[in-house]
């Protein structure tokens, strides 16, 4: 018989997780986003497949290291695949920009050809619905085109779900594609510990992980990579939390590496044992009838631009 690859083997090592205790076991399920950022990222992904939890990766498709992370997802049947939708570029150091180019996409960047720094610039922009559209296909494409096999599509620093009038252009290519919507099947986000300070990440991992909804699916975010000087060499040009309070130099590496241990951890592993792991590829497959929009960070176009306008 062919020997199983290790992915592949480790997979099987959950299965038996599912099969324990008494009555349904509470739902848990993981997402990692921005994969495709950067080598390191990568990096991260890679280790996170080896260990044969199932989880959600997130890719940014507009990235100078997407090739990659679609490479090794290629190789990881238990990672459901989602598409981290973006129009934003957060990053001084590390920029991107649309697809589509920035003379088709002009309402969408600024006078370098970059998307905007953060939501603020957007939202206030007099950015284009049509575009943004455009846009987001292409990044669809991208993906189908690098064969990557795409369950859900996700929101880049919450931008594809910043307004109805944009949500409503991803809930129609996510139906066209028979894709699940992150946050859509009314997820109990127990934690997202992205601006959490490095040496709390783990306690409240585990903590979340002693208190969940039996109810519902129990989503944590997690944002990864190895701690290196590509990734130590980006300012976040959003948050003051990603720099080091004393000498005002970054330390994204040191939060995304502390993220990434926590997943690591045999600490993680014993705790998770007792409980069924999901994806939004099981949630694709058995309740896509169930999604609903969700999540909405403002009721309109118009009050998104009043919020920022007014400073709230």
């Amino acid at each position: 018989m062919k020997a199983l690859s290790k992915p592949v083997f480790l997979v099987f090592l959950w299965i038996p997780m599912f099969l324990l205790g008494q009555g349904e076991p509470v739902k848990v399920m993981f997402r990692a986003d921005d994969f495709g950022m950067s080598r390191s990222v990568n990096q991260a992904l890679r280790a996170m497949v080896e260990t044969g939890i199932p989880f959600n990766a997130s890719v940014m498709m507009v990235c100078p290291w997407v090739q990659e992370a679609a490479d090794i997802l290629k190789e990881a049947p238990q990672v459901s695949v989602g598409l981290h939708l973006t129009l934003t570029s957060e990053f001084e150091q590390l920029k991107w920009g649309p697809i589509t180019g920035n003379q088709t996409a002009a309402s969408l960047v600024d006078e370098r050809g970059y998307f905007r720094t953060s939501v603020k610039d957007f939202l206030l922009s007099d950015y284009n619905l049509k575009e943004i559209e455009n846009e987001l296909r292409a990044q669809v494409d991208r993906a189908l085109a690098m064969g990557m096999r795409v369950d859900y599509l996700d929101h880049h620093m919450g931008i594809a779900r910043s307004t109805p009038e944009i949500a409503a252009i991803v809930e129609k290519i996510a139906a066209e594609h028979g894709f699940a919507i992150s946050r859509y099947f009314d997820e109990n986000l127990s934690a997202d510990i992205w601006g959490a300070p490095i040496e709390e990440k783990r306690q409240r991992v585990m903590d979340a992980l002693e208190s969940l909804d039996k109810n519902k699916v129990n989503l944590f975010v997690f944002h990864m990579a190895m701690d290196n000087p590509e990734i130590d060499g980006l300012d976040d040009l959003n948050t003051y939390l990603m720099s080091d309070a004393k000498t005002g130099r970054s330390i994204l590496g040191k939060h995304r590496n502390a993220e990434l241990k926590v997943f690591l951890s045999e600490e993680f592993k014993n705790a998770i044992k007792d409980k069924k792991v999901v994806t939004y590829r099981d949630l694709r497959e058995r309740d896509l009838q169930e999604m609903k929009r969700n999540a909405i960070g403002y009721p309109s176009r118009e009050a998104a631009r009043e919020a920022f306008a007014e400073g709230r």
